[in-house]
C-alpha cells in the first residue's frame, strides 16, 4: 500500500527545511530559530522573523535554537518550532496518514533518535524514518549509494561535519565532528580578537569567511574592510585583513577534518579503499564552499575531490529522491 504523504525534515543548526512528497518540493527552509513568550508559552515567531529580532526582544521573549552541533538541544522548543511550521503550511490535517523522515548524523546517539521519535509520535505520524545526514547528502550529489562500490561523502554543515562511506545503499563506516562551518566562523573571529584586537559579531565572522577565507596553498590574495569594537579603547574601529592572515586560524580546522576523513578509510576494507582511487571525495554542505578546501582535500588525502552541485540543498535534495525511493 501507497504511503499518502512523507513529510521530510531536515533539522540544522543554521537552517530547517521541510520536504512534501505531495507538493514534490521543499516548503520551508528558513534559520532553525523561535521566538517564545514566557509568560504564556506560546511561538510568536520562527525562522527568519525569530532570528531578524535575536537581541532586540523585550524580556518576556526567548529567543531559542533548538538544534545544536547537528542535535536537539531543546525537544519541547523543537516540537513548538516544528509544529508552527506545519500549521503555517496548513500540514496538521496531512498528518492522519503522513509519515516522517528525518535526517540525522551517521553517529546519532540514542537520546538524540529517541527525542526525534517522540516528536514524530507527538505529531502522531504513521511511520517514522531516520535516516544518515551522509547518505541523503550522497543521494543528493546525485552518486548511486546502492552500487557495490564506495561512496565517500563530507557533508560540512553549520554546526556538524558527517563523513561517511557507503556501499549497497548503507554506512559500512562514519564519523562526525563538531568542527563545521561555524567552527570556521568562531576561529576569524577569535584570530581578529587575539591578533588584531578587534571584536567582531558572529554574522560579521561569516562575512568575512566568505570573502576571503581561504586554505589555498597558493590562493589569490584578497582584502577585506572588518568594522567592530577595539578591544583597548572599547571603541568603534575597522582596520582590513588580507586572506594570508586568516590562513593560520582555518587551515587547522580543514587539518583536523582531512584526519577524520583519513580514520573513515582507514577503517573500510582494502578492496573498497581501491574504489575511493577512482571514486574519490565528494564535498557537500555549506562548509564545502570555503576557498581552496577541494584542492587542500585533494593534495592531503590524495584523492580526487569534487564538490556537489549545489552543496548547501544536497541533504533536501537527498530527502526527496529517498522519498520517492520508497513511495515505488
Amino acid at each position: 500500500m501507497l504511503r499518502k504523504e512523507i513529510i521530510g525534515v531536515d533539522l540544522g543548526t543554521a537552517n530547517t527545511l521541510v520536504y512534501s512528497s505531495n507538493s514534490d518540493s521543499v516548503v520551508f527552509n528558513e534559520p532553525t530559530c523561535v521566538a517564545i513568550d514566557k509568560n504564556s508559552h506560546e511561538v510568536k515567531e520562527i525562522g527568519f522573523l525569530a532570528s531578524k529580532i535575536q537581541g532586540k526582544t523585550p524580556y518576556n521573549y526567548e529567543i531559542t535554537n533548538p538544534v545544536e552541533h547537528g542535535f536537539i538541544a531543546d525537544s519541547d522548543a523543537c516540537f513548538m518550532f516544528l509544529d508552527k511550521i506545519f500549521q503555517n503550511l496548513h500540514l496538521e490535517k496531512t498528518f492522519r496518514n503522513a509519515s516522517i523522515l528525518f535526517s540525522a548524523p551517521s553517529q546519532c546517539s540514542k537520546v538524540n533518535r529517541k527525542a526525534l521519535i517522540e516528536i514524530a509520535k507527538n505529531f502522531q505520524a504513521k511511520e517514522i524514518f531516520i535516516e544518515s545526514q551522509a547518505k541523503l547528502a550522497a543521494l543528493g550529489a546525485g552518486e548511486n549509494v546502492y552500487a557495490p562500490t564506495a561512496t565517500l561523502v563530507c557533508n560540512i554543515g553549520a554546526g556538524i561535519t558527517d563523513i561517511g562511506v557507503l556501499s549497497l545503499g548503507d554506512i559500512v563506516s562514519c564519523e562526525s565532528t563538531f568542527i563545521s562551518s561555524n567552527t570556521f566562523d568562531e576561529a576569524i573571529r577569535r584570530y581578529m580578537v587575539l591578533k588584531k584586537h578587534l571584536q567582531i559579531g558572529a554574522k560579521s565572522a561569516e562575512y568575512v569567511k566568505m570573502r576571503i577565507g581561504s586554505v589555498a596553498p597558493n590562493g589569490e590574495e584578497r582584502l577585506v574592510d572588518v568594522k567592530g569594537r577595539d578591544t583597548i579603547t572599547s571603541l568603534p574601529s575597522s582596520m582590513i585583513v588580507s586572506s594570508g592572515e586568516l590562513k593560520s586560524a582555518l587551515i587547522p580546522l580543514a587539518e583536523y577534518i582531512a584526519l577524520k576523513i583519513t580514520d573513515v578509510i582507514a577503517s573500510i576494507p582494502p578492496e573498497l579503499s581501491a574504489d575511493l582511487i577512482k571514486n574519490g571525495l565528494v564535498l557537500t554542505g555549506g562548509g564545502s564552499l570555503l576557498t581552496g578546501l577541494k584542492e587542500y582535500f585533494a593534495e592531503t588525502l590524495s584523492i580526487p575531490v569534487r564538490i556537489a552541485p549545489n552543496p548547501e540543498t544536497a541533504v533536501s535534495k537527498g530527502m526527496s529522491i529517498f522519498v520517492h525511493n520508497l513511495l515505488k
